[in-house]
């Protein structure tokens, strides 16, 4: 077994869902027989709270490594033009160059959600031709429909010179009850930043408050009916209570103290085995942000997706259940949810047998990409 020290580039504090990722990642490198790996964290906000840069120091700290990776979350984004890569991964190419050790850009998501100017793919691509040039890299994408974005904005050239696999959150191992209530409860996941993104202005559109007030009613009929016994609402980064309040602010005090909890804003190690037990014990998911869809899904719950940001769309119609997503900006909101509801109701364990359905599928993806980067270290480690 050959010892490598990985020098790991990515988020590992505030975002709830970027631990599950890791959680998934690790673990999965661990079925890799070959090799052992020892992780250095290095957070990758540092770099946007100008902490750090990526400049000479950075290249000969990767250096002092057997291996960098980057990632998996979602640095492949389309907008960023002050970048020299057109993404949120701000090194010149000319100072990548220099790293000598083997870099995986692992399960990256490819994000025009915000834009994809000219300028920022122009970047991208030639950041693109230069990792690809040198078989000491190795780039793959995530199942947000980074692929499709890589065809549409960069080019369908590209396609057959990167991996594809599921996000590790889905691989996430969480033998856990953090609640450790004897209820049937309904986790509900709603994000509040990028509001103005997530609930423009269009035809045929609802505003974010009509959104929070359709959604409390769709929540009492569920109470109502004994469907559910209570709600748990559960923040991924702070933002979220924002929605979090203005949705309380529509229920009764009786509904608020009896049948509604907060989950805690939790971060860093191990913080993702309390939060994501959460979603793994729910009765049914909703769900606005990706690794609340993707890993309540892995826990083959049924999950609806509350759509307001393309990649949310774009996960259900890559695991081809496309009807278990609802556009929430849209003014057939509701009638689309209940929809959903109503079959759900009617036959919930069918529908948590097609989820746990999805989630091996799924996971045989991802082992299937394991096995590849296993390849492509043995092909940079010879016997």
């Amino acid at each position: 077994m050959k010892k490598l020290n990985a020098l790991h580039l990515a988020s590992f504090e505030g975002n709830i869902g970027d631990n599950a990722n890791h959680n998934g990642f690790y673990a999965s490198m661990e079925n890799i027989e070959s090799y052992k790996f020892e992780y250095t964290q290095l957070e990758i906000r540092d770099f946007y709270w100008k902490k750090r840069s990526f400049n000479k120091d950075f290249v000969d700290y990767a250096n002092s490594f057997d291996i960098v990776i980057i990632g998996g979350g979602n640095y492949f984004e389309l907008w960023v033009d002050h970048s020299p890569t057109g993404t949120s991964i701000m090194i010149e190419p000319a100072l990548f160059k220099q790293i000598k050790v083997p870099v995986l850009f692992n399960a990256l998501g490819v994000d025009p959600g915000q834009g994809a100017s000219k300028n920022a793919c122009a970047k991208f691509r030639h950041f693109l031709d230069l990792i690809l040039s040198n078989s000491k890299n190795m780039v793959s994408v995530r199942n947000d429909g980074a692929l499709n974005s890589i065809k549409t904005y960069i080019g369908e050239e590209y396609l057959d010179k990167i991996y594809w696999t599921p996000d590790a959150g889905i691989l996430i191992s969480c033998d856990y009850d953090f609640l450790q209530i004897n209820k049937e409860y309904l986790a509900v996941n709603l994000a509040g930043d990028m509001l103005d993104v997530r609930f423009p202005k269009q035809a045929n559109g609802i505003s974010y408050t009509n959104f929070i007030e359709q959604l409390a009613e769709i929540l009492l009929n569920t109470i109502h009916e004994g469907f559910i016994d209570e709600i748990v609402l559960i923040p991924h980064i702070y933002k979220d209570f924002k929605c979090i309040t203005d949705l309380l602010e529509q229920f009764s005090d009786e509904v608020i103290r009896t049948k509604i909890s907060i989950a805690p804003l939790l971060h860093g190690k191990n913080s993702e085995l309390k939060i994501f037990s959460i979603y793994k014990n729910a009765k049914l998911t909703f769900a606005m942000r990706f690794h609340a869809n993707l890993c309540s899904i892995g826990f083959g719950v049924p999950t609806i997706g509350l759509d307001s940001y393309i990649q949310i769309q774009q996960l259900y119609d890559e695991l081809r259940v496309p009807d278990y997503c609802v556009r929430i900006n849209k003014r057939n909101m509701r009638k689309s949810m209940e929809n959903i509801l109503i079959a759900i109701k009617a036959d919930i364990h069918d529908h948590r047998r097609n989820f746990t359905k999805i989630s091996e599928k799924q996971k045989k993806h991802a082992a299937e990409y394991f096995k590849n980067v296993e390849t492509w270290l043995d092909t940079l480690n010879p016997a």
